[in-house]
């Protein structure tokens, strides 16, 4: 059953909503995708603090009123993945899903309110996510410090015999 005009101008609505609270946005070419890797894939998506459609291309044109949208858009059966909490959530996820499903494939995307190319996405998508990078970073801060503790270690029993010697001697 066709949607009515008001069903539509809602889901525009909506659209645009999610774009103004994402932080990244990937469009996806999803041609001949089974439903249960779709399905597989938003659960994916959503654990990353996500979420992930279908789009209809007139709405999405709309929406974003971008010449190369529409490009794309027309080109492709048009999905769209929004990063809500970390920026290179999604992509990666659809990256890694587009290694174990060809299907799926980044066409493109916006990041901080600029176009990016489907290159580009996928460079965004090999960056480690913000909790690899804190672990990273605190490990490499601890890293002196178990150095230290280390060397420390070894050194103080041999300090309490020669302390332990001179005690006996003296």
């Amino acid at each position: 059953m066709p949607k009515s005009k008001l069903q539509k101008q809602d889901t525009l609505e909506k659209i645009k909503q999610k774009v103004a609270n994402a932080k990244a946005i990937v469009f996806a070419d999803y041609k001949g995708m089974k439903m249960i890797d779709l399905q597989a894939l938003r659960k994916g998506i959503k654990a990353k603090g996500g979420s992930f459609e279908i789009a209809k291309i007139t709405l999405v044109t709309r929406a974003f009123d971008n010449p190369k949208v529409k490009e794309i858009a027309n080109k492709a059966s048009l999905a769209i993945g929004y990063s809500n909490e970390d920026e290179v959530g999604v992509p990666k996820e659809i990256k890694t899903f587009g290694k174990k499903n060809p299907n799926i494939k980044i066409l493109g995307g916006f990041y901080e309110g600029n176009f990016i190319s489907a290159e580009e996405m996928e460079r965004l998508a090999d960056i480690p996510s913000k909790e690899e990078l804190i672990v990273k970073l605190l490990g490499t801060l601890n890293a002196p410090l178990s150095k230290m503790m280390n060397i420390l270690g070894g050194q103080a029993p041999k300090l309490v015999r020669t302390l332990q010697a001179i005690v006996e001697k003296g």
